[in-house]
């Protein structure tokens, strides 16, 4: 039996690709994983190069303008309208991608400020995540010393 790697048309093929679309992140999740990212790298009161860098990165993969992602973050220590409320996401795995990258961007400065740990046990808490899941999920990074870099793949990326 032949298996095609190509959608089957009509009826069937739109069932499928408006599935697969559903599953990708909405604009508004889209401003909020970005708004979250932002709130993470700003916690620690500071922005260094690196994070800036990786913001600028993750904001263009999120298709959001390289203004909007700067002006954003040339304002973040110093916007008291941006929301502090953690995100929800739609789907548990996306809330778990977000958290994987949100740990390594936590980690660009070779440790884990605590109001980091925090914000990130937080979104956790909120997507239905335990703390416990978190604190493994920092372990094992910490295991692993692989902090992010603009270069490479970011695991919330199979969202978009």
């Amino acid at each position: 039996m032949k298996i095609s790697k190509t959608p089957p048309d009509g009826k069937y093929g739109r069932l499928l690709k408006l599935q697969q679309s559903s599953m990708r992140m909405s604009l508004f999740e889209k401003s909020e994983c970005f708004r979250a990212f932002l709130l993470l790298v700003g916690v620690d009161g500071q922005i260094a190069s690196d994070e800036r860098q990786v913001l600028l990165t993750i904001g263009k993969k999120l298709d959001f303008e390289y203004r909007f992602c700067e002006t954003a973050i040339d304002d973040l220590l110093e916007n008291r309208f941006i929301s502090s409320d953690p995100p929800i996401f739609s789907r548990k795995e996306i809330a778990e991608s977000f958290l994987r990258d949100g740990i390594r961007i936590a980690f660009l400065d070779d440790q884990l400020h605590p109001n980091e740990a925090d914000w990130l046990a937080r979104i956790a808490q909120r997507n239905g995540l335990s703390v416990d899941w978190i604190g493994t999920e920092i372990a094992a990074l910490q295991k692993r010393r692989q902090p992010i870099s603009c270069e490479e793949t970011m695991e919330i990326e199979k969202h978009i």
